[in-house]
């Protein structure tokens, strides 16, 4: 429960911040459900965007939700600015958790994951508020984030 308050509080707060709210009207925050717009988006960019999904759909925790695409908004826009043009994005959904997994091939030289940039510290940082991990790397020119998400879903053993 506390993670969850934490998780709309973080959303009120960047309201508040944003101001590019119309006539008092607030937009709700994204979430998977608006994935394949943000993937059509990158590829009308030019990024070329492989997507593959694993598990069966289902509803998550509103803060799952929004912090899983705020994190792929995030990793595919670092793809496209720091990566040579193309990217591999894996969702999978296990019944207790969503894992995100975004790699990329970056060009030769010093790279944004050196510096620990602001994008991945806010990427790790929604990634923990929730419970979870995010974890940055690069391994032969290629780029990887990749988050575990709790989705608050247990399995039971009988």
């Amino acid at each position: 429960m506390a993670r969850q308050t934490v998780g709309e509080i973080d959303v009120l707060v960047r309201t508040l911040r944003d101001d590019e709210h119309v006539n008092g009207v607030v937009e709700a925050q994204p979430g998977l459900a608006a994935l394949d717009t943000l993937v059509a988006r990158h590829r009308l960019a030019g990024l070329e965007l492989t997507v593959t999904r694993a598990g069966d759909r289902r509803a998550l925790p509103r803060t799952v939700d929004q912090a899983a695409y705020r994190i792929l908004q995030e990793a595919l826009t670092n793809a496209a600015r720091h990566g040579t043009g193309s990217a591999e994005l894996a969702l999978r959904l296990e019944p207790d958790r969503l894992e995100l997994t975004i790699r990329n091939a970056v060009p030769p030289g010093p790279t944004a994951a050196e510096g620990g940039g602001h994008g991945l510290i806010g990427m790790r940082e929604r990634a923990q508020l929730l419970g979870g991990a995010l974890t940055t790397g690069m391994q032969s020119g290629t780029f990887t984030v990749h988050a575990v998400l709790p989705t608050g879903a247990r399995t039971h053993v009988a």
